[in-house]
């Protein structure tokens, strides 16, 4: 009896520490993605002379696409979130013998031609329908190849060449980024927690069914 009520006991303790977990883990996913959309490489300013960028590269890594394809993931989204009226046009396909590019149109200072009232913004596409579009009578446009390139160095690059200006983190999303180390080191002390529980369960159900078999109990559940 009292064996099956500490058992028990530990069944209640691993779904608390269960409910903790998700109820951590969730709020961690959430805050997380948030702050790391604002915060981070990439977390810049373009000027307004930035008029769109366009990315072209292949969907694997092969022949040096990687470092196109982790910008894409990590430092575009950022730039993207803090300049959401420039237009960032990604166009990928299967085609890794073609070099990776990165093109910034910008407005060109002394244009006579005055601005279009639109200008081509294609949808990004994932199968080469978005490739780069000739630059309207008032753009100029930077190129850089990406081939082998680190996505820090690209993102090096688009800063210097935009002179985008980074932003560092406020005092409410460094609160924000010490409460998602908190509860990171929070994690990793519940999931040594849920794994004592475990052998600790597994340690009674092996005592439990010892007890039985040794009381002629299991005999008696079989018969």
């Amino acid at each position: 009896m009292l064996a099956g009520r500490h058992l028990r006991n530990t069944f209640t303790d691993q779904g608390f520490a269960q409910f903790k977990m998700r109820s951590l883990g969730e709020r961690y996913n959430k805050l997380h993605r948030l702050v790391s959309l604002r915060v981070g490489p990439g977390a810049a300013i373009l000027p307004p002379e930035v008029t769109r960028i366009h990315m072209d590269f292949a969907t694997s890594f092969k022949n040096g696409h990687m470092g196109a394809k982790k910008f894409w993931r990590e430092n575009l989204p950022r730039l993207k979130y803090h300049n959401p009226a420039v237009p960032m046009i990604v166009n990928r396909h299967n085609q890794n013998q073609k070099k990776p590019t990165l093109s910034i149109y910008l407005r060109k200072p002394d244009a006579s031609t005055p601005a279009p009232e639109t200008r081509s913004q294609p949808a990004s596409s994932r199968s080469n329908l978005s490739k780069a579009t000739p630059p309207d009578a008032d753009e100029k446009i930077i190129t850089v190849d990406m081939t082998e390139k680190h996505s820090s160095h690209i993102l090096e690059f688009v800063l210097a060449e935009t002179r985008a200006v980074p932003l560092k983190p406020t005092k409410e999303e460094i609160r924000e980024l010490q409460e998602i180390d908190a509860m990171a080191r929070q994690a990793e002390v519940d999931r040594a927690r849920m794994r004592g529980l475990r052998e600790e369960k597994q340690r009674e159900e092996d005592m439990l069914k010892r007890a039985r078999a040794a009381g002629g109990v299991a005999e008696e559940e079989d018969s």
